[in-house]
């Protein structure tokens, strides 16, 4: 091929895949599945579990929680995820992200309106409690899961909680 011709063609190249949409053809990666998981993070795994799914952490500390103790936190980026107890059976309590990269298949996540939070799940419960405005999914008794959304002053969601209702 000629460098005339293959430059006409790489300019065609270049113009058709400027026109196709970002993503699309792409499956969305779902990180985020209400009241089961957040970037494949279980509540009740264990820590040999949790270093399966997502490798060494970015720190792994030992804290003191009011309620529980002391507690394990490790720490992948912007997912925080924490252990009821520190030895290896601990098992997991607690996820949260403040990450705009975890989303449910319908798109929800951080940065997300409370409106579009409404519009895309089902049994949400949003309300203002001591100032603090959240949506959340779940039974809020001891024992049970629940999925909650934090909620600025501009309505957007901040921080996304999976948990375990301990107290």
């Amino acid at each position: 091929m000629t460098s005339p011709r293959r430059s006409v063609l790489l300019a065609l190249i270049v113009a058709l895949m400027a026109a196709i949409p970002a993503g699309a053809g792409a499956a969305r990666v779902q990180s985020l599945v209400p009241q089961q998981s957040l970037r494949g993070f279980k509540i009740g795994m264990v820590a040999s579990q949790v270093r399966t799914v997502a490798g060494k952490p970015s720190s792994n500390k030992i804290v003191s929680h009011p309620v529980m103790g002391r507690t394990r936190v490790m720490r992948f980026g912007k997912v925080e995820v924490t252990f009821r107890g520190i030895g290896n059976t601990a098992p997991v309590v607690n996820l949260t992200t403040t990450s705009r990269n975890e989303r449910t298949s319908g798109g929800i996540g951080v940065g997300s309106t409370e409106g579009q939070l409404a519009a895309k799940l089902v049994g949400e419960r949003c309300v203002t409690e001591l100032g603090y405005r959240h949506c959340y999914l779940g039974k809020r008794s001891a024992g049970f899961v629940v999925t909650d959304f934090s909620i600025s002053k501009s309505r957007r969601v901040t921080r996304i909680t999976l948990g375990l209702v301990v107290d």
